[in-house]
């Protein structure tokens, strides 16, 4: 990745973001970009002013044309990057079923790291492609293999939260680990990442899911994410049948959540994939410890899982953001994930059939892929923002790329945000920065 740039950039148009009770700020400003920040926001007319002020040429003014405007980073809070090669295949069994006969077998192979090198670097090209300025990733349980995701995503310029699965129990025989190596392989990979000194990688504390990790294997990554303050990823209430076998394998707790929580891995750095099927004590128990829920309706739909109630989330006071499971969801973009939760709010409508029911809009959509996916990174004051004193991670769109897109002159600005969430796709994602650089153009 290039060095951070000295010279200041301003753009001149349409800014669009989520505030943070999930209605959506549009207007017309001018925003100063200065190495991995956004230093300066004001109105166009200030714009001689901040040239003045930040001694900027002439070159680095990007004016935005009407068909133009920019987002903050799209955040995806969950993604299997060793299931990248699964994307649009083998969605034709339910979870465990497809775990069991799909997905370990090919997360197994990520052993061979010229194997790993091939895939990461397709995957990370991929979502960067598609607006994704931050990627929660699980790896698999190889250690160089993540270390190699890691350094792609460093070289690419990609924001990542990378975490080397832990599992020790209920796994095939030829991708399971012992509790003392899984936990000595995670401490290792947690040294080399912090070793790497970077801006944009940090190490993330991975159990893939109860019924794959031993409760003393549990217990020791919750301390050990507490002595490092890092940040926890795992799976939670995503299937029925998954949800009975936790209470199979952990009977003396009431609910999935109460593992978690007995075990240290309930933290406001803590991340949960899924939450279709959370019981009203358990979100009580998510809200009181700080944690939060990874929507991830394509994967919900594509496994038969259930339909995940965003709305419920947000009105029992759990952070909620958005994740594109992928290679559950079969799609690694966040745009798609973004329509399917406005689908799967809208199958909840339906079903509910009440009137005072209100299923998420477009509006809401954009909150989940940028202000509430910070939030359940614990990192608001930094990211999902393009506000000064912010990471410049963001996206310039341009909706006149392809005829399905381009205006017919008549459109609001809102208009405009509203067909990008359902008509767009990476064509119309036509520069991509991450602190403050340039990563696709």
């Amino acid at each position: 990745m290039a060095s951070k740039n000295a010279c200041p950039l301003a753009f001149v148009g349409l800014l669009v973001e989520a505030n943070d009770d999930w209605s959506l700020s549009i207007e017309r400003c001018v925003m100063v970009v200065l190495n991995d920040k956004i230093v300066d926001r004001g109105q166009v007319s200030d714009l001689k002013i901040m040239i003045l002020k930040y001694n900027i040429q002439q070159e680095n003014i990007i004016v935005l044309t009407d068909t133009q405007f920019i987002l903050p980073g799209l955040i995806d809070t969950h993604i299997h990057a060793p299931q990248f090669p699964n994307a649009g295949l083998a969605l034709d069994l339910p979870l465990l079923d497809w775990l069991e006969k799909y997905t370990f077998p090919t997360e197994a192979k990520f052993k061979d790291t010229d194997f790993a090198n091939e895939v990461y670097n397709r995957c990370v090209r991929t979502t960067l492609s598609s607006g994704t300025t931050t990627a929660v990733y699980f790896s698999s349980i190889h250690r160089e293999s993540s270390l190699i995701l890691a350094k792609i995503c460093e070289n690419l310029g990609q924001r990542a939260f990378i975490g080397k699965v832990c599992m020790d129990r209920n796994s095939p025989e030829y991708y399971c680990e012992t509790t003392q190596d899984s936990l000595q392989e995670t401490k290792q990979f947690i040294k080399q990442i912090t070793d790497m000194k970077s801006d944009l990688i940090q190490p993330v504390i991975t159990p893939r899911f109860v019924p794959s990790c031993s409760r003393q294997l549990m217990s020791e990554l919750g301390a050990l994410a507490s002595k490092d303050n890092l940040h926890i990823q795992t799976h939670i209430s995503e299937n029925l049948k998954e949800v009975e076998w936790v209470k199979a394998l952990e009977p003396d707790c009431n609910s999935y959540t109460e593992v978690y929580e007995k075990t240290g891995l309930l933290t406001d750095k803590t991340i949960l994939a899924h939450g279709v099927h959370l019981q009203e004590k358990e979100l009580q128990t998510i809200r009181k410890c700080g944690a939060g829920v990874s929507h991830c309706p394509n994967s919900n739909f594509s496994l038969k899982s259930g339909v995940c109630d965003a709305r419920r989330l947000k009105d029992s006071g759990v952070k909620v953001g958005l994740g594109t499971d992928c290679s559950g969801g079969y799609s690694p973009s966040l745009l798609n994930a973004m329509r399917l939760a406005i689908l799967a709010s809208n199958t909840v409508k339906i079903n509910k059939n009440e009137d005072e029911y209100k299923p998420l809009t477009y509006a809401d959509a954009i909150y989940l892929a940028t202000r509430g996916s910070a939030l359940l990174l614990d990192m608001t004051d930094t990211l999902g923002s393009l506000k000064p004193g912010y990471l410049a991670d963001f996206l310039l769109v341009d909706m006149a790329v392809n005829d399905a897109t381009k205006p017919f002159g008549t459109e609001t600005s809102e208009d405009l945000v509203h067909k990008f969430v359902f008509l767009a796709d990476d064509r119309n994602i036509s520069q991509v920065y991450v602190a403050g650089q340039l990563v696709k153009k």
